[in-house]
């Protein structure tokens, strides 16, 4: 998706003190529902005078720095859906989680339909104005943000291979597409407290080939930054292609913060995604200026044998920027998908033990036609109806195809006789035997492991805008793995810092004191 990059390095001035931190010291909190007492995913936290923010992760938890410059600042999370909560930085514990309740906004909808009366609310139209608005929203002029960067696997609740780094984006503004922009490496860790697996996962997102990193293929998928160009199956173009391939359901009302938004369902047309995918999501549009808050889009399979399993998922999530005229920037974006590897640790799949082979007649036999039978040897018995076929195997001598004239199957032996008037003994290591499609008795393919299943996630969350920051050299993210990258040294980059997860131990430590 990102190919090119053709960038303008620039400045900015800087509205707040520069944080130096020496040894890291973190407050660690949680966001949860006050109703439900659940977590809160992806809420922003943000320090009122410092303007720096972080968003809590997928299980509600964020850290931040505890500095004394923090001590006199405010905390302000907020969430679509719930009112603002504002906390004093000084009351926050260092030894313990705090939580931060989010108390639901239940009042929007009657505030929606108190508009509907005078206006009529299509979701067409809305959505419309509001992609017709994206860059009358947006930052037009060159700006620069740092953002907390990681990509992981997921083997139920487990973090696999986590990799964490500090990017640095340099945008020249919604007016240039986004192949313009250009990115540094501020960090960038493999995080040793979670287990690695070394695991390479397919791209599966039903997108174009991306033939770069893994924050490349992320970037691709924020289809309101990419808003003129493809970004994703079935969003595909944004202004072009998202309100023909699909079907909206009708607006209702939600808050983020003290913010009115227009909350629209969606699912993809099915004479586009066919039978066997459901594609759905919602988008959330201001009510006033059209500006467009989140996007949320999900594929899943729809078959008999998986039912419901999702493909992949995106969130993106936008909101006014005071560093830059309140002008709509992103806050995150969060892509996973899912995706299967072959069991290493699997051992008892259904397999060939040993090959033998016999000529007819003995080696004194008639050469002019000469019969042979290949013995092959399983570890289970062999299913009678894929054995028989004859189609599932192919066996060659050199170059020579060999005819197939009898298979016979008893248990977990499998018995199939070949004529070769050409044969010679001096080709018997060129034989070549191919088996496909055979099944044991219970169904299992052969060679085929148990399948691990797991969810590759790639993560964007935005910390500050347009803040000065220097560096001693200048080494722009190229399109291979970020760990191949050039750290872009920087004396002022301590005030950054990574949101790493809870490792088991905290969480565990946390559970006891509550």
């Amino acid at each position: 998706m990102i190919k090119r990059l053709i960038f303008i390095a620039f400045l900015f001035s800087i509205n707040h003190p520069v944080i130096y931190c020496q040894q890291r010291d973190y407050i660690r909190g949680k966001v949860i529902d006050s109703k439900t007492a659940e977590p809160v995913p992806y809420a922003t936290v943000r320090l009122l005078n410092y303007q720096l923010m972080v968003i809590s992760n997928a299980e509600g938890d964020f850290r931040i720095l505890n500095i004394a410059g923090f001590q006199s600042d405010s905390l302000i999370v907020t969430c679509i859906g719930f009112n603002r909560l504002s906390v004093a930085f000084s009351v926050l514990k260092t030894s313990v989680m705090n939580n931060f309740k989010l108390v639901p906004n239940i009042n929007a909808l009657n505030e929606v339909s108190e508009s509907a009366r005078k206006r009529t609310l299509i979701p067409e139209i809305i959505i419309d104005r509001a992609l017709r608005n994206i860059k009358k929203n947006s930052p037009a002029i060159p700006f620069s943000f740092v953002s907390y960067y990681r990509d992981y696997q997921k083997d139920g609740n487990n973090y696999l291979d986590l990799n964490e780094g500090i990017i640095h984006t340099l945008d020249k503004g919604f007016t240039f597409s986004s192949d313009s922009n250009r990115y540094r490496l501020l960090d960038f860790k493999k995080n040793m407290d979670f287990l690695r697996l070394n695991i390479s996962p397919y791209h599966n997102a039903m997108v174009g080939d991306q033939n770069s990193n893994d924050l490349f293929i992320l970037l691709a998928h924020d289809a309101i930054r990419n808003f003129d160009k493809s970004s994703f199956s079935y969003v595909d173009t944004l202004t072009k292609n998202f309100i023909r391939n699909h079907r909206f359901s009708t607006p209702i009302g939600i808050y983020d913060g003290s913010t009115l938004l227009y909350e629209i369902d969606f699912t993809a047309k099915q004479e586009i995604t066919g039978d066997n995918i459901q594609m759905k999501g919602a988008i959330y549009i201001q009510t006033d200026d059209y500006s467009i808050h989140k996007l949320e889009y999900s594929a899943s399979v729809l078959n008999t044998e998986i039912k419901n399993k999702e493909i992949f998922n995106i969130e993106i999530e936008y909101g006014h920027e005071p560093a830059l005229n309140s002008k709509m920037c992103l806050k995150y974006i969060s892509f996973n998908n899912s995706f299967t590897i072959p069991d290493p640790n699997d051992n008892n799949f259904f397999k060939i033990k040993k090959v033998e082979w016999r000529q007819e007649g003995g080696p004194y036999a008639d050469r002019r036609l000469i019969d042979m039978t290949i013995t092959a040897f399983f570890n289970r018995k062999i299913d009678t109806v894929s054995g028989h076929r004859m189609e599932n195997y192919d066996i060659t001598i050199g170059k020579r195809k060999a005819k197939i004239t009898r298979i016979g199957v008893a248990g977990p032996n499998l018995y199939i006789t070949i004529r070769d008037d050409k044969f010679s003994y001096q080709e018997i290591n060129s034989m070549y035997l191919n088996i496909a499609s055979l099944k044991d008795i219970n169904g299992n393919i052969l060679n085929k492991r148990k399948e691990m299943e797991f969810r590759q996630f790639r993560e964007l969350f935005v910390q500050e805008y347009n803040k000065l920051v220097q560096f001693q050299n200048n080494c722009f993210i190229q399109a291979m793995p970020l760990e191949q990258n050039q750290i872009s040294s920087s004396d002022k980059s301590g005030r950054f810092w990574m949101n790493t997860p809870l490792k088991a131990e905290e969480k565990q430590q946390d559970s006891q004191n509550h």
